[in-house]
Order: structure tokens, then sequence, then C-alpha cells
């Protein structure tokens, strides 16, 4: 009679390893190769095995952090900057002609370039008119000053253009440079987006998971809980 109540005992306390859901399942039979989807285990050692289970899911989530962390930190390491400042880049490879057409159409656009302009222009006209140094070189209509000017604005205007050709190249370079900073500002948004939305549904169904074996292990519990009270009962009763 002992031996009949101790042999139903015992089953009461255990488990079929069938009836317990498949992830705690699989992690019990890769700790105890020696059991079977047949075999039953104790509660308690169901108990240890679920929260070891869970032990080993915050270790994994842990690891899992730190990786995309290490990924993400030598990403930045190697990531090459696309960005860069193009008026150092330019001014590098600029030859002595280009960087001679820049400085005259930078003096030419200039106020001293006017008012200097100005001044010869008066000393010129002034000289030329009252024979202030002896004999006008270049008197009225002032044949010679025209054919100066004329020469000026032959040579300044192709210098000039020279300067805004160059500029031009400049601008579509910086567009370029614009386009494929913003191309990988997107690229790395999208592969951030991508990251976050990783984390939040793996995090998701694990705390749902989670959340699942806290209620199994309170259930298990209380329905130990309610069999030591049963047995406590009929032994008072005895």
């Amino acid at each position: 009679m002992v031996k009949q109540e101790h042999k139903k005992h015992t089953t009461s306390n255990e488990m079929p390893l069938k009836n317990i859901e498949e992830e705690i399942r699989q992690f019990i039979l890769k700790q105890r190769p020696d059991l079977t989807e047949d075999s039953a285990i104790l509660f308690p050692e169901l108990l240890n095995y679920r929260l070891d289970y869970i032990k080993t899911m915050i270790k994994s989530d842990s690891q899992t952090m730190e990786k995309l962390n290490e990924t993400i930190v030598e990403n930045i390491k190697n990531n090459e900057t696309i960005s860069n400042n193009l008026n150092t880049t330019v001014e590098k490879n600029l030859t002595l002609g280009q960087k001679t057409a820049d400085n005259i159409a930078k003096f030419g656009g200039s106020w001293p370039f006017i008012f200097l302009f100005i001044a010869v222009l008066i000393i010129w006209i002034v000289v030329n008119s009252t024979q202030l140094l002896g004999k006008p070189f270049d008197s009225y209509p002032f044949i010679l000053l025209n054919l100066a000017l004329s020469c000026l604005a032959a040579i300044q205007a192709p210098v000039i253009m020279m300067s805004q050709n160059r500029q031009e190249t400049r601008d579509r370079e910086q567009a370029n440079n614009d386009y494929k900073v913003n191309l990988k500002a997107e690229i790395e948004v999208n592969l951030l987006h991508e990251k976050m939305d990783y984390l939040i549904n793996s995090q998701w169904q694990h705390l749902v998971q989670m959340q699942h074996m806290q209620i199994e292990l309170l259930s298990e519990l209380q329905e130990q809980l309610n069999e030591l009270s049963e047995k406590k009962r009929v032994d008072a009763e005895r």
C-alpha cells in the first residue's frame, strides 16, 4: 500500500517532456541526451531547467547586443568620410595659369580695381589735357588710351571666362559630393532603422516568451502548493 502511494506521489510530481513547450523541451533534451520526448522529469528539475533557459536567453541577448555595438563601432572606425573640403582639394590641383586667372578675376571684380582704374583715367586725361609734363603724348581724342582700354578688355574678358568655367567645374564637383553625402546618409539611416526594428522585434518576442514561461512557472508552483496542501489535509485526516 505504501509503495503504491509512493508511486502515485512520484508520478504526480513528474511532467512528461512532450507536454512541455517546444523551446524548453529542446533545451532539456540538449542538456540531457539520455532523455527522450516520452520521458518525464520532476517538477523541481523542470523549474531549474526553466530558470537556466531564461538565464541562457538573457546571456544570449547580452552577447547579441555586444556584438551589434562592436559592429557599429567598427563600421564607424572603418567608414571613409565621403564629404571633403572642395576648396582644399581644388587649390591643390591648380596650375599656375589657373591661379593667375583667379587672381586677375578676383582683382578685376573688386573696388580697388575700380578706384585704381578711375585714378589712372583722371591722371591720363589731366596730363594730356593741361600739358603739365610738357607736350602731351596722347592728346584728345586720346587714341592711345582707347587702344589700352581695348587691349585690357580683350585680355580681361577671356581671363574672367576661364575663372568662371573653373567655377562651374567646381560647382559640379560640389553637387556630386553633396549627392554622395546624402546617399550615404540615407543608406545609413535605413540600416539604422533595420537594426532598430530587428532589436525591437527580437526583444519583444523574448519578453513575451519569458512572460509565458513565468506564467507557466507560477502555475506549476501553484499546482505543487495545492498538492502539498491536499497531502497535508489527507495526512491530518489519517
